[in-house]
């Protein structure tokens, strides 16, 4: 059997070595548009704060590491369309040389884009976007360069760990834009409230409601002008998030932002044909529908089983809860699952409870507040998601409850779990069973 795959990140080269361990006969061709296959994009703040400065480290597996394997790589392939009915991959090379490759199975795993804003000035140099190995090369020199003035645009998780890089590398000014009126899309306010005074806190200019309407400058920026004024900028960063790059597969059932929707075996509405990763939809565990979260995550756990899936295996994932953890300057943020409002936005009957815990007991040094918000059925108490957020020792903490959601668990089951216990690492009730028990 011919499987073909379109991308050479983590979706499909974790798809393509999961084949060749299973089904080592298997004849996998995967065909990349860049030079760059399987490395670890969530790394690139890091190396621009220069917490990093290895940029191979981020590189995971090389071109001749899979090919030792038994794939077939081909990078500088662009796939530019696809015939379901026959059941052929067409495209173009970096040569300019066309080229087709037929099939009998195909995955999906085209990964997305960073989207840009269209609006005068915007093709101005020093204006960036960080998606790929060589943004974030270009980035870190730009600021490197003088301590310049940089404005980022967009106050999402990626967003702000640029903006704690440039707070490391000791840029001139620092501004962040975003276009609605808190911080931290999908948290709850009190939660983006706080990343917003931790920002401030170290000198960051926040600035919320605000729209980009031009890029002015001769021909690097120097200015970017809002519907709230404007601000004198040396480098721009632009991150409001990223595009499907899908569109390539025309005529395949898509969400409405372009992603390619799947089933729970990361099937398509085309025969043979599958989807995973950024390029695609992952099924929610608890709204039981095909939604858009491109994590590294997903990409990586719908790779593998969907490897397994194309050589006949069922291995369905249908356990998505949008697991995310960052950190703000000196803040950690986690979130799991669903929110009160996200809950009865889908529905559900749903009722919430916030507490403030001790990392520790405050006879050991060092103890931090972790505040913790958890969402649960108004009537049975299942756990429905949790935020939570502090100084140290927090971000890990959203594991066990992603684990109870995942388990259907309640509240009061959650309150009373085998917990650990010293004093080193937790109070004899951990933060995590104050705010379950806290639950009525």
């Amino acid at each position: 059997m011919k499987i073909v795959i379109i991308g050479a990140n983590a979706a499909g080269m974790s798809a393509a070595s999961r084949i060749k361990r299973k089904e080592a006969d298997s004849r996998v061709v995967v065909l990349e548009a860049t030079q760059e296959v399987s490395y670890g994009a969530c790394g690139l703040p890091f190396y621009i704060a220069g917490l990093n400065n290895d940029l191979d480290l981020v590189r995971i597996r090389s071109v001749a590491d899979f090919e030792k394997s038994g794939i077939v790589m081909r990078t500088g392939y662009k796939v530019e369309g696809i015939d379901f009915a026959t059941k052929t991959v067409f495209g173009t090379t970096d040569a300019e040389h066309a080229f087709s490759e037929n099939y009998d199975r195909l995955l999906i795993a085209s990964g997305a884009a960073a989207r840009k804003l269209n609006v005068p000035g915007a093709d101005k140099a020093n204006i960036f976007t960080l998606k790929t190995l060589q943004d974030a090369e270009q980035i870190r020199a730009a600021i490197e360069h003088k301590h310049p003035r940089v404005v980022i645009i967009g106050g999402g998780a990626i967003g702000l760990e640029l903006a704690e890089a440039c707070l490391l590398k000791k840029v001139k000014s620092l501004h962040i834009i975003e276009t609605s009126g808190q911080l931290l899309p999908g948290f709850d306010e009190e939660f983006a409230r706080a990343a917003k005074t931790e920002l401030e806190k170290y000198g960051v200019n926040v600035h919320l409601n605000a729209r980009v309407n031009s890029f002015t400058g001769y021909e690097a920026v120097s200015h970017v002008a809002t519907e709230r004024g404007g601000h004198d900028a040396d480098v721009v960063i632009i991150s409001i998030g990223v595009e499907p790059s899908t569109s390539f597969a025309k005529g395949i059932r898509k969400l409405a932002n372009g992603a390619i929707e799947t089933d729970q075996h990361m099937r398509t509405s085309e025969k043979d044909v599958f989807a995973a990763g950024d390029c695609a939809s992952v099924w929610s565990m608890l709204l039981n529908k095909p939604v858009y979260m491109p994590l590294g995550t997903y990409a990586n756990k719908q790779g593998r089983l969907a490897g397994d899936c194309l050589v006949g295996k069922d291995a369905p994932y249908d356990r998505a809860l949008g697991t995310v953890m960052l950190r703000c300057v000196g803040l950690e943020f986690a979130k799991t699952g669903i929110t009160e409002a996200e809950a009865k936005a889908a529905g559900i009957d749903a009722k919430s409870v916030s507490v403030r815990a001790h990392s520790h007991p405050q006879y050991y040094p060092n103890a931090c507040d972790i505040e913790i918000k958890l969402c649960y059925g108004a009537t049975d108490r299942v756990l429905l998601g949790a935020q939570m957020m502090g100084t140290r020792d927090t971000a890990l903490r959203i594991n066990p409850i992603a684990v109870a959601i995942d388990r259907g668990m309640t509240t009061d089951e959650l309150g009373f779990a085998d917990f650990g216990y010293a004093p080193p690492f937790s109070s004899v009730w951990d933060a995590v069973a104050v705010a379950a028990n806290a639950a009525k």
